[in-house]
């Protein structure tokens, strides 16, 4: 991590975060499998929808912990400043894994119009 040269650091807020990181996915990965299963077992398009919500957010928060790691590694010189951009990539992959699954759960809305 850095230092601003007078005692402050960074290292101990990244360790923070890893551990934030690390409880928001436990956490969020049992609702998916929870609302997946129960979704599945009632045949409810409500609780698969919800399920696939909370996966994307599973995967954005695995995008975001990896990129905040990737962005606190120090600068190369092949990379002058740093891997800092990548937050801004897992933002982008989060958003179009997001629009994947919008169109997953309409995709199954309109087939289930067809054939409830």
């Amino acid at each position: 991590m850095h230092s601003h040269g007078n005692g402050h650091s960074h290292a101990e807020h990244f360790d923070t975060h890893n551990r934030a990181f690390a409880i928001a996915v436990f956490l969020n990965l049992g609702f998916v499998i929870i609302e997946a299963v129960y979704g599945v077992l009632s045949g409810s398009l409500a609780l698969l929808a919800d399920a696939g919500h909370n996966l994307s957010d599973v995967l954005g928060l695995l995008m975001a912990w990896v990129a905040s790691w990737l962005a606190s590694r120090k600068a190369t010189d092949r990379n002058t400043y740093g891997l800092k951009k990548t937050t801004i990539l897992a933002a982008l992959f989060n958003a179009l894994f997001l629009i994947a699954a919008v169109g997953g759960i309409a995709w199954e809305a309109i087939r289930r119009f067809n054939d409830p």
